[in-house]
């Protein structure tokens, strides 16, 4: 099957090594050096920095852009897309994208609209690696144009790329959970790194926990800028219930309440373990 990535960039690039294998890889990016690096690599077959051979016979693509872009990009070239396409976007927010984009799509194509929830801190298709999708998890967000056929299509191109747990939500639920699990902990990330105010040399000081903790602040503020603001109202809620339980250790601290803390540690320790598929304490 031929498979378009629209984007050729860390995330682009991890589907098309996924992929590549028992499927023919094009490419578009407007950055010639990651068409060429991808060339070279073997990471795709075929690519350019122009659509002009891009839409003819391909019959699903990636539309690897971050969430501002979408639209623009569906207006502009939907009419060029063959009958019957299948396009899988992949940002981290739904709502906002669903609702403005919906409305414009014409019945030649089936948008789907979904999250492989994978990534690193690097950036670029040099950085790309088909390994960070095993063992991930995947979320799906069908709408009522949808087919049954391109819901199951999608499906089994994640399990191909090695994707465990596959979910269907709907876009509420997904930004609704991922303002929690995703963009929660990059603020809160990026929050205790900036409020650093030693003037020792900090790297000299650092164990797994400070590094754990603080690797996803080495951010693509770009695109993490524009998930923020488009899941802004799912994201202050989460920010406030971070505040609330700040305080609450804040408190017990303050007031050398031993008892408070322990009994605060041990509820997010019995959370997390059942997270884990423990049995809770």
């Amino acid at each position: 099957m031929k498979i378009g990535i629209v984007g050729l960039g860390l995330m682009g690039g991890s589907i098309a090594k996924s992929l590549n294998q028992n499927h023919f890889i094009i490419a578009y990016d407007v950055d010639r050096d990651a068409i060429d690096y991808a060339l070279s690599q073997k990471i795709i077959q075929a690519g350019d920095t122009n659509l002009e051979n891009f839409f003819h016979g391909t019959k699903v693509i990636y539309l690897c852009l971050y969430p501002q872009s979408i639209l623009q990009f569906i207006q502009s070239y939907q009419n060029q897309m063959d009958p019957g396409t299948i396009v899988i976007e992949i940002s981290g927010v739904k709502t906002k994208i669903i609702n403005a984009v919906t409305p414009f799509l014409n019945n030649n194509i089936d948008m789907v609209f979904t999250h492989p929830i994978a990534g690193r801190e690097k950036v670029g298709v040099k950085y790309s690696k088909d390994s960070i999708f095993q063992n991930a998890n995947y979320v799906i967000v069908p709408t009522d144009k949808n087919k049954a056929e391109s819901l199951s299509l999608v499906e089994n191109l994640a399990r191909e790329m090695k994707f465990k747990n596959i979910t269907q939500l709907t876009k509420e639920q997904h930004d609704d959970i991922i303002s929690y699990t995703s963009q929660l902990t990059h603020v809160l990330s990026l929050a205790l790194v900036n409020s650093e105010d030693t003037n020792l040399d900090t790297k000299r000081f650092i164990g797994d926990s400070y590094r754990d903790l603080t690797r996803i602040s080495m951010i693509n503020e770009p695109l993490w800028s524009e998930l923020f603001l488009e899941n802004k109202e799912y994201l202050i809620e989460k920010i406030e219930r971070l505040e609330k339980s700040l305080s609450e250790y804040k408190s017990a601290i303050n007031n050398n309440d031993i008892e408070k803390l322990k009994e605060l540690m041990l509820e997010a320790k019995r959370k997390r373990m059942k997270i884990e598929g423990d049995d809770p304490l």
